[in-house]
């Protein structure tokens, strides 16, 4: 959200506010949509379990591994971020290193026991939230005024071209960049296999998160387009910096540019958990890929995948030299058609959830199925306005590339036998028996290979850079 506002708010001004309250209505729906399945199956690989019970073993394999690479590209783009707010306080020569030795950090934070996890992600957390609440108040006394301060008032939430300056084209065009704010709350799911107790710790998680994340969000941007005027946010700097840059308050920036930062490395943290944890249940079931399903008899973590995960982040320091910018906007609408289209299985796995798998969880979400019909036709459109704009439109394409690819390589398998061209698409509202073990073609065993590649290649294009052997690519502080 840190560094996405500016676009956001740049496209849609101060109907921002808009498109964070309906996305966070669709996000609040989605995960009771979620917590309903998750309580009633609880494990590690979470909606891909779902939806291969309510919808077929297809669609658990590919909203698995498109969960598993818009994560990768999440991952990416706090890196991308992270990096960006480095050179508030070093050169840009020298930022992608210690953007590097961060995810190093994290990649050792995940291997210890899941508890370190927890606790680095406790006290991120707690400084995201204490800092969105206290921008909040502090937005809040400059907007209604303080003594001696005369307040702004709403000037800049309707005399800039009004409220909505750009259109309500313009909320539309930000709908799916504002998602992906609320990516990540869907870990719940996939954490709830290592929980002791979901059936009460999951519907806990699913209200308190949720709300909590609504309300931060949606009231931090109600602050930012009423202190600062919409046309003057970028993806050079957090607009939340740029706010306290503005009004003049001694180290403020400073301080809140260390907590877009640590924002960003909670992200970061979150993605590696995450992300190793989908591909070791997809290696589970994946016999190329059987190796990362492996756990230290210690900590109980799987290595391999944490191991694996990172490495593939390590390719996003490339992005950061090519286009320091730009590399945020175009790695963001990638990871935008991810979510989005895993956000929409969740949904439809739910639709048929009660149908096909069980009506008796101990949680259950209201209205059903109605709100996550209505939820499955927004995220549905909120897909199609990635080709609104130019810069975004790189997220559908490469997205539509992913699916085909993924599906291929699912077809493989059912090559040869006619019969198990059933396990496409299940017969309507019958009760499955257990569900089959999928196992996926030689393309994704070259994985660890290509990311390994990838890697070298992104640290030799940072040495050739510092050593000047290649244009620079990152403007100068």
């Amino acid at each position: 959200m840190f560094l996405g506002a500016g676009t956001t708010v740049s496209t849609a001004g101060p109907a921002v506010v808009l498109a964070y309250t309906l996305g966070g209505a669709v996000m609040f729906a989605v995960m009771l949509a979620l917590g309903e399945m998750t309580v009633e199956r609880p494990a590690p690989g979470a909606f891909r379990v779902h939806a291969r019970e309510a919808l077929g073993p297809y669609f658990g394999f590919i909203a698995g591994w498109m969960y598993y690479f818009s994560w990768l590209g999440t991952m990416s783009a706090e890196i991308v971020a992270a990096t960006t707010y480095l050179t508030r306080w070093i050169p840009p020569r020298v930022a992608p290193f210690f953007g590097l030795l961060l995810v190093i950090i994290l990649m050792a934070v995940n291997l210890t026991k899941v508890e370190s996890f927890g606790t680095f992600e406790f006290w991120f957390a707690m400084v995201k939230v204490v800092a969105i609440g206290a921008f909040i108040l502090f937005g809040a006394a400059v907007i209604l005024g303080y003594p001696g301060h005369p307040g702004l008032g709403t000037k800049y939430l309707t005399g800039a071209g009004g409220f909505f300056p750009t259109g309500f084209s313009g909320v539309v065009r930000a709908m799916a960049m504002v998602m992906v704010a609320y990516g990540g709350t869907e870990v719940i799911g996939v954490a709830a296999g290592e929980t002791k107790d979901p059936a009460s710790s999951v519907p806990r998680a699913v209200r308190g998160v949720a709300l909590r994340t609504l309300i931060l969000y949606v009231g931090a941007m109600m602050v930012l387009v009423a202190v600062i005027p919409w046309y003057e946010t970028s993806l050079k700097e957090s607009p939340f910096v740029l706010v306290y840059d503005m009004l003049g308050i001694p180290w403020a920036p400073d301080i809140m540019n260390l907590v877009v930062l640590t924002a960003a490395l909670s992200s970061l943290n979150c993605g590696l958990y995450t992300s190793s944890r989908m591909l070791y249940s997809l290696a589970q079931e994946t016999p190329t890929l059987r190796a990362l399903s492996k756990v230290s008899p210690r900590s109980q973590v799987p290595y391999l995948a944490v191991i694996a995960s990172s490495i593939s982040v390590y390719a996003a320091i490339t992005l950061y030299w090519l286009a320091p910018t730009g590399a945020f906007l175009y790695v963001t609408s990638i990871t935008s058609f991810g979510f989005l289209f895993v956000w929409l299985v969740i949904c439809l796995s739910h639709i048929r959830w009660r149908y096909v798998v069980s009506d008796r969880s101990a949680f259950k979400a209201p209205l059903y199925p109605w709100l996550s019909l209505v939820s499955a036709a927004l995220l549905a459109s909120f897909m199609f306005t990635l080709t609104l704009i130019r810069e975004q439109r790189v997220g559908i394409y490469a997205g539509l590339i992913v699916l085909s690819a993924l599906s291929a390589a699912y077809g493989l398998e059912l090559l040869g036998t006619v019969p198990a061209l059933k396990r496409l698409i299940p017969r309507a509202f019958p009760k499955p028996a257990h569900a089959p073990v999928t196992t996926t073609t030689t393309a994704t065993a070259t994985t660890a290979t290509a990311t390994t590649a990838a890697a070298a290649a992104s640290f030799g294009l940072l040495i050739a850079k510092y050593f000047g052997f290649v244009s620079e690519g990152a403007p100068e502080a």
